[in-house]
């Protein structure tokens, strides 16, 4: 979401406006803001007498205190192979607070801690586990026998 004009501007504007220094779409091209950025500033001077923007929303910081933290870091001590579910179960018991799987792995990221992408298991024994040594459609006995004229 784009940063919020100056106060200072938003002022002027609205002070230019309540002046009639011109009409809206002149006072709009001369402080370089929509004519509708205007019109809901007059708006909201008007029915909620509010001439500044509204203060940033958002939460805390997810892992705002020492509580689930220090929560999480004994988590990922005893298991540091555990998955995005796992943590957030063993986050519950010790914090009595659920985290999506999202929000986990940010605040993984934000402690220097990395997941690893995709599950480890044995070999396939049925697809080929390296690149592939002659190219797609080539016949070996081609390639054979151009080996072994060279």
């Amino acid at each position: 979401m784009p940063r919020p004009y100056s106060a200072d501007l938003r002022e002027r504007a609205l002070a230019a406006c309540e002046r009639r220094e011109g009409s809206r779409a002149a006072i709009a091209r001369r402080f370089v803001v929509g004519v509708s950025t205007l019109r809901d500033w007059l708006r909201q001077a008007r029915e909620d007498g509010r001439r500044a923007a509204k203060p940033a929303r958002g939460g805390g910081p997810l892992l705002g205190g020492d509580g689930p933290r220090a929560a999480l870091e004994r988590v990922l001590a005893e298991r540091n192979d555990a998955t995005l579910a796992e943590l957030a179960d063993g986050l519950e018991a010790r914090v009595g607070r659920r985290w999506s799987a999202s929000a986990l792995s940010r605040a993984l990221g934000r402690l220097g801690w990395r997941r690893k992408k995709r599950r480890s298991g044995p070999p396939s024994r049925i697809a080929p586990t390296w690149p592939r040594s002659v190219p797609h459609g080539a016949r070996r006995s081609l390639l054979a026998a151009s080996t072994r004229l060279a």
